[in-house]
């Protein structure tokens, strides 16, 4: 069934056509807020609220790509998670005791515990990587390689010209190596 048919459903009251909705296009969403976010939680948390909020404005969508309008809204939740994180960081910054910034964050337990650290950096050094780049940068590289969008698709999904999608894709692509290259030394 495809997605006008069940939106028309879920606008007669077929709770069943909005479960299918969240199946199809949960996982997609999450993907793209971890790829975003670097964080499993705050990506939980926003996939969630993109359903919430389809679901209050269900009945005004107009879209022809019901996966594009939930990225928007993906991509509006994040940059709002964005904003919030460095307006609380910037107020813990100006409250913080500057003793606790020389605190050994490690500590001095071994064995297990370093390895789980040592894997966890791994496993979000690309992350960490990618939150380097800006943020048009981060969801062209986010819309391209984790939803596996044409940049055509991504051009639609951003509300601007192919071109600048493209130039995007260029100076994150030469950032990421130039970073990738700087962590190997």
């Amino acid at each position: 069934m495809n997605d006008r048919e069940l939106i028309r459903r879920i606008r007669a009251g077929d709770k069943n056509a909005l479960n299918r909705i969240i199946d199809r296009y949960y996982g997609d969403i999450y993907r793209f807020c971890l790829y975003l976010t670097a964080d499993e939680a705050e990506s939980y948390d926003i996939t969630q609220e993109v359903f919430l909020r389809f679901m209050k404005y269900m009945f005004s969508y107009t879209h022809r790509n019901l996966k594009g309008y939930l990225l928007i809204i993906a991509r509006n939740l994040c940059r709002d998670y964005f904003s919030r994180r460095d307006r609380e960081n910037e107020m813990r910054i100006s409250d913080s005791d500057p003793t606790l910034l020389s605190e050994d964050v490690y500590g001095e337990s071994g064995g297990a515990e370093n390895r789980e650290l040592e894997h966890t950096e791994l496993r979000y050094l690309f992350h960490g990587i990618l939150s380097q780049l800006p943020a048009e940068q981060r969801e062209v590289i986010a819309l391209r390689f984790g939803e596996e969008l044409k940049f055509r698709e991504i051009a639609k999904v951003l509300g601007c010209s192919q071109s600048t999608v493209k130039s995007r894709y260029r100076l994150a692509m030469k950032r990421l190596r130039k970073e990738m290259m700087e962590d190997e030394d």
